[in-house]
């Protein structure tokens, strides 16, 4: 019977718009044939379309550009729901969540300002009913009167327990929404971090339908909280969808930048980027980060160093473990192919004087800069043979870039 209802819900919206024939085969599942209907419809006048969202977000939340949606995209793409629009109810998104309740329904949802918006269905069924409705008033078929008769039968309340956790899709998006991402990128980049505390609540750990968007939303939280990410033991990178995975690579980045006392890599190839704006807004990220950090290692004259030539041991942190163990093997690859000779007894000091060299850069490019004139005129090198512009393009090809 809902299949039913559903179908019937298609062909009158297809009607309503005054679509030739009879509607095409959609997708197999309700969410996929909606999205299919929204597709195919979204050139006809007054037809509802999916919303277009921004590309990759990550860029625009690193570097704080406020002027386009890329906390409420990323929030949308996190929380797994599809958004829509309709022309003339400019502001108001719908948001389609993919996930079904325990009825099989998929819920629809609107915001408008990042707000929480009153109209609300609990299936595609009834939002078709009302889009269908909408469309005839705009044709002026139908008049206020009836558009609000047929929106009162059509729309619900959704307020049951469904909707007080992170089941509900609109609950993860608000959730994603009040979380201080955003913030966090512009505090470290003054050399500080939002106060955020943990909400205690423990690693989600089932399978169930919506378990990745669940994941995430916990692992962002915990992230501001501790600045480290760490997932749970059953669950790898491997079995997260593309979109969380995107969030995973993200805050690993994130958390090796602020461990290491790097330019973090998004905001350094921001900065190089086609996009003038975001690019821009990169230098200055740039900038702030390079005042603080300067103004940190300037000792106060209390606190010189009576043994300046006595250097502390190196210690490690994850950044330069990782670093260490790609100069290694581009150093025996060196090696093998006959660029560089170099004692097997002083690989390590060599390793220790590059990685130090390397984690105080400003950027990548700088990095690499770094690591080229410190390999060139290392007393641990017995000879090194290919130009300066030759090992440079080696080791970026090494490092990953």
């Amino acid at each position: 019977m809902p299949q039913q209802a559903f179908l019937k819900g298609v062909q009158a919206y297809w009607e309503a718009l005054g679509q030739p024939g009879d509607p095409p085969e959609l997708g197999g599942s309700r969410i996929d044939a909606f999205v299919d209907l929204l597709h195919m419809t979204s050139g006809a006048d007054h037809g509802f379309r999916l919303l277009e969202l921004l590309d990759s977000p990550y860029a625009g939340i690193a570097v704080g550009d406020d002027k386009r949606p890329w906390r409420l995209h990323w929030a949308i793409q996190v929380g797994e729901v599809e958004p829509f629009v309709a022309p003339g109810l400019e502001g108001l998104i719908f948001l389609a969540d993919t996930i079904a309740d325990p009825d099989g329904c998929h819920r629809v949802y609107t915001i408008k300002d990042g707000m929480r918006g009153d109209l609300e269905f609990s299936d595609l069924t009834g939002v078709l009913r009302w889009m269908t409705a909408q469309v005839r008033h705009a044709k002026g078929e139908h008049d206020d009167a009836e558009l609000q008769e047929i929106q009162s039968a059509a729309s619900a309340l959704l307020d049951d327990d469904w909707e007080k956790g992170p089941t509900s899709g609109l609950y993860i998006v608000e959730e994603l929404l009040d979380t201080p991402l955003f913030e966090a990128w512009d505090a470290i980049s003054r050399g500080q971090w939002p106060l955020v505390e943990s909400d205690g609540s423990s690693t989600p750990v089932d399978r169930e339908d919506g378990w990745q968007r669940r994941l995430s939303l916990w692992l962002t939280r915990r992230f501001l909280a501790t600045r480290t990410l760490e997932l749970p033991e059953d669950i790898g990178v491997s079995d997260m969808d593309a979109v969380h995975r995107a969030l995973v690579d993200h805050l690993i980045d994130f958390e090796q930048a602020i461990h290491a006392g790097e330019v973090p890599r998004i905001i350094d190839e921001t900065a190089a980027g086609e996009d003038s704006k975001l690019a821009a807004l990169a230098f200055a990220w740039m900038e702030r980060y390079d005042s603080w950090r300067t103004a940190a290692s300037v000792p106060a004259p209390d606190e010189v160093d009576a043994f300046v030539d006595e250097p502390p041991p190196f210690q490690h942190t994850p950044f330069t473990r990782k670093l260490m163990q790609a100069l290694s093997v581009s150093l025996d690859r060196m090696v093998e192919q006959g660029e560089l000779e170099l004692d097997p007894d002083r690989k390590e000091a060599l390793l220790i004087e590059l990685v130090t060299a390397g984690s105080d850069a400003r950027s990548v490019k700088h990095m690499l800069k770094k690591l080229t004139s410190t390999l060139v005129d290392s007393d641990h090198v017995e000879e090194i043979y290919p130009s300066d512009d030759k090992i440079q393009d080696r080791l970026r090809e090494d490092l990953g870039g």
